[in-house]
């Protein structure tokens, strides 16, 4: 019964959330937000539950001193500060001077910043095992990345007959093949996420009730 119930639930919640794309009924959509809302409070709650295992993870480690004890520890502190300040701050968090705000734009977007900066050299790493020519995909690739590199930098424009022929050329391969592939891949995508809810609804995947 503690697999079946939530089963059940999930079947005909996700067949009723499905039916608000063929049901234009003004009723039925205010069903469905009412739905929603009571999906958005569930999620705080689960953000709640994420916010006690973090403590119940890390709190042990670092009373114990294991490795990496000391970045455990700031981040339970900072942890502690950033809800207290927002709590203080209460609604008017987000207004201008707010510490909050402050902590925000000064602390946490600088260091989110850094760390998709770092990715430049994981980017540059993989770039360049992709671009080695050792079959055709690659070698068109590979040249699809040179005119697209040299078509930004002021030395492609310069360079002789072909320059002026650059910038066309790159606008070309942003505008077809580029948008076209990123298409594909949304598409994938969606359909992939299509299936796993399908999946869900139907009880095929369990894995969000603790199942393997």
């Amino acid at each position: 019964m503690r697999s079946t119930i939530p089963l059940i639930i999930t079947f005909f919640v996700g067949l009723f959330m499905v039916g608000e794309f063929f049901i234009p009924h003004w009723r039925y959509r205010i069903w469905t937000a009412e739905l929603l809302e009571w999906g958005l409070i569930l999620a705080a709650g689960a953000y709640m539950l994420g916010l006690a295992n973090l403590i119940q993870v890390n709190l042990p480690k670092v009373m114990k001193k294991e490795r990496d004890w000391g970045y455990k520890a700031v981040m339970l502190v900072s942890l502690v500060v950033t809800l207290f300040i927002g709590f203080h701050d209460g609604q008017h968090r987000h207004d201008d001077g707010a510490a909050y705000k402050w902590v925000f734009e000064f602390v946490f977007t600088p260091l989110n910043a850094t760390m998709f900066a770092l990715l430049a050299f994981y980017i540059a790493s993989a770039a360049f095992r992709a671009f080695r020519a050792r079959n055709v995909e690659a070698t068109v690739l590979l040249v699809a990345a040179c005119v697209v590199m040299l078509a930004r930098v002021p030395m492609g424009e310069a360079i002789p007959v072909i320059g002026d022929y650059l910038p066309r050329f790159m606008n070309w391969i942003m505008d077809v093949p580029n948008i076209a592939a990123r298409r594909a891949i949304f598409i994938g995508a969606a359909l992939g996420a299509v299936a796993t809810g399908l999946r869900v609804i139907l009880g095929l995947e369990r894995s969000h009730l603790g199942a393997d």
